[in-house]
């Protein structure tokens, strides 16, 4: 790709990222490239069209969220669709954090003890046949949140306040808070039974030690 064309590109980027700075750098490296008049207008042209397709997402997006806080029903009541339901074989469990130094919450001065609950739910979650956990850090995998229109569209406006975001089968399920272990269980169809360990047979005189004595 020559230097032209990433410049144009950068001119169409800039516009749909609504920075101004940007794009007065990149028109001004476009014209000393040698960059036609029309092209830098046709490059406008496609940051704008761009612009507009986030813009109905949004749209999208934001009248359903205003539906839910209208009719006092917060996303983390709502019932996603299960792998049960959907016939799927596995239920996807993704969360979207806040940029932090890791998720255990045993970090740093003092222990965050809403993410340690968090982290030993998840722990009993990933142990689940027909379950798949998948975890990401702002801090660590930005990535991943630019991979993912929902997301990145939720953080366009401020949204990074409302992390983390928690999806069930690619459905936003909650946001803004870490659910409590039942919660996250009940919306998994996961079975909170606790599990029985049998204990060692003893001897029919009760010793500990088997021959009477003690030990």
């Amino acid at each position: 790709m020559d230097e032209q064309t990433k410049e144009l590109i950068a001119v169409g980027a800039s516009v749909a990222g609504h920075c101004q700075p940007c794009l007065e750098y990149h028109v001004q490296a476009a014209i000393e490239l040698g960059v036609t008049e029309e092209e830098i207008r046709q490059a406008v042209e496609i940051g704008h069209a761009v612009e507009k397709g986030a813009m109905a997402a949004m749209k999208k997006f934001s009248a359903t969220a205003v539906e839910e806080i209208l009719s006092a029903r917060p996303l983390s009541q709502k019932q996603p669709k299960t792998a049960f339901e959907e016939g799927a074989r596995e239920t996807i469990l993704k969360i979207y954090d806040p940029a932090m130094c890791c998720s255990s919450g045993v970090c740093g001065p003092s222990v965050d003890p809403v993410l340690a609950q968090f982290a030993g739910t998840l722990k009993m979650v990933t142990s689940q046949p027909g379950v798949r956990v998948e975890r990401y850090n702002l801090g660590q995998q930005p990535q991943a949140f630019v991979a993912n229109t929902e997301v990145k569209s939720m953080l366009g406006n401020g949204g990074e306040k409302r992390l983390p975001f928690i999806f069930i089968n690619d459905q936003l399920w909650l946001q803004g808070r870490y659910p409590a272990k039942d919660e996250l269980l009940e919306a998994l169809r996961i079975k909170n039974t606790p599990v029985l360990f049998p204990f060692p047979a003893t001897t029919e005189n009760g010793s500990c030690c088997g021959d009477g004595g003690c030990c």
